[in-house]
């Protein structure tokens, strides 16, 4: 939940000390409801404009998809076109479909089945992209690696799906400007 504070030019500001951090790849109850809402709205044809408009305000450089029907750890790097680490963040991530979906999750936590990362790209050129899990692996793969061009850092997104029938590989990479260029 949001706080609104009044400074003394009578203007409210939200008090941002709750707010996540740009790479700490969580989200709160709220973006969790949207997220759900993401879904939902993927479900159905034509409307990726609706999709897209969610999509933007929850999607950040780099996202990680758990499509999976069980819980996924790992950890993803990536390397600029200098050959430096810019990320290197591990996740865990809720499987995509639960028996709680409609309910929230039975612990009352935010579970995520989407992990972000924001302040990624620097300058346009290729970007090798790692991504390892631990103890789990999606037909028979726990690793693969693919190196994206990124012309446009400004726009492009970055999502990792893990499991997806979509993207035809047991982890799969796309970059696009929106949701549905990666779904």
């Amino acid at each position: 939940m949001e706080r609104n504070d009044a400074s003394s030019d009578g203007i409210r500001r939200r008090d941002r000390s709750r707010e996540r951090t740009p790479r700490d790849g969580t989200h709160t109850r709220r973006a969790a409801l949207a997220a759900s809402a993401t879904a939902l709205l993927t479900a159905v044809a034509g409307c990726t404009t609706a999709m897209d408009f969610i999509g933007d305000r929850l999607l950040e450089q780099v996202n990680v998809f758990n499509e999976t029907d069980r819980r996924v750890a790992g950890s993803i790097a990536v390397g600029d076109p200098a050959g430096e680490t810019v990320l290197d963040e591990t996740f865990d991530l809720a499987p995509s479909e639960s028996e709680n979906d409609n309910e929230g999750s039975a612990s009352g936590d935010d579970e995520q089945s989407v992990a972000v990362y924001d302040d990624v790209w620097g300058d346009a050129g290729s970007y090798e992209v790692t991504v390892e899990l631990t103890d789990t692996e999606i037909d028979g793969r726990s690793r693969a690696s693919e190196t994206v061009t990124i012309s446009d850092p400004d726009e492009q997104l970055l999502g990792v799906a893990l499991g997806s029938e979509e993207v035809g590989e047991p982890i799969g990479f796309r970059v696009g400007e929106s949701l549905s260029d990666l779904a």
